[in-house]
């Protein structure tokens, strides 16, 4: 799915309509897979990077944006989110982590420019910020004050020896996200070393805990590995909200039975042959069953094999 084309409204409007069938709130995340756009590279557009270099985990080489590239970037965000606004959308998120291209600028690892897109913490934050900024703008001057702006993040990138940052560069740049303006934070929290109430080495609090101090009047949503009731109830006594991933493909009704009462009708197990009927295509089948290359691919809780 994307938002990278005025002809792709119509379609973007019944999704929004269906969104918010039930009363649901739609929103729509806004991501781009820098390094990580496979699909571009097996269609005869080579994937982007803020810096050209070996992944070993990539079969194809990567281009090095130039400043062009970087300013287009930051005019498509905010192209997408006026797209957003004219299909019906109740609010954009912003995916500023797991690996994608705003992540990829923010990390010491993967960023290894010498210009005022890297090098210290402050140029490193510098497109982030400048795509939420540029977002922030066409929400104003749209006079779209309920229009919710969200911004995700991953807290740390710590893989062994490679630290692309630690949540104590995170929290700085989330601050200056809150001055800027957003209406929540979500904490993507990914990996079985991590779970709603994981906790930063060296510190003894958890990562909702010191996110939420910074945060302002913008609520803190945690989630990772949450798929029961129980498990929703003890991530929020860290947050203010969670959010479900996994298990809203699970059981799409998941909400709706915590809603009416329904704890017990929740399902928290799936089988490949139902995933297969819902529609998942092959690709995603094998991304929802396992975890990347880094985690030994590892079976995920949730599901039959």
């Amino acid at each position: 799915m994307g938002v990278n084309s005025n002809s792709q409204i119509p379609s973007l409007s019944r999704l929004a309509e269906a969104m918010k069938k039930d009363n649901g709130k739609a929103i729509l995340q806004l991501a781009h897979g820098g390094r990580e756009s496979a699909y571009s590279q097996n269609n005869d557009y080579q994937a982007i990077a803020p810096s050209k270099m070996d992944f070993p985990w990539l079969d194809y080489d990567v281009k090095e944006m130039t400043n062009d590239d970087i300013n287009k970037i930051i005019d498509d965000f905010a192209t997408a989110t006026q797209r957003a606004i004219d299909a019906g959308f109740d609010g954009v998120e912003i995916h500023n982590g797991n690996h994608d291209l705003l992540q990829q600028f923010f990390s010491a690892f993967s960023n290894q420019r010498i210009d005022k897109w890297g090098g210290s913490l402050s140029n490193r934050m510098e497109l982030p910020l400048a795509v939420l900024k540029a977002i922030r703008a066409v929400i104003d001057d749209n006079k779209q004050a309920d229009f919710i702006l969200g911004w995700r993040i991953s807290p740390e990138e710590i893989h062994g020896e490679n630290i692309g940052y630690k949540v104590d560069e995170m929290l700085a740049q989330a601050k200056k996200a809150v001055e800027i303006g957003i209406d929540y934070l979500n904490v993507s929290l990914t990996g079985l070393q991590y779970n709603y109430a994981a906790m930063p080495q060296g510190y003894n609090e958890s990562f909702a805990e010191l996110f939420d101090k910074i945060s302002g009047e913008a609520p803190v949503f945690i989630g990772s590995q949450i798929h029961t009731v129980a498990d929703g109830m003890a991530a929020l006594d860290n947050a203010e909200g969670v959010y479900i991933a996994r298990e809203a493909l699970i059981d799409p009704e998941f909400t709706a039975k915590v809603i009416d009462k329904k704890e017990d009708e929740i399902v928290t197990t799936m089988t490949f042959e139902r995933l297969k009927e819902i529609g998942l295509s092959d690709g995603l089948l094998k991304t929802y069953a396992t975890l990347t290359d880094w985690a030994k691919a590892i079976l995920l809780k949730g599901l039959k094999y």
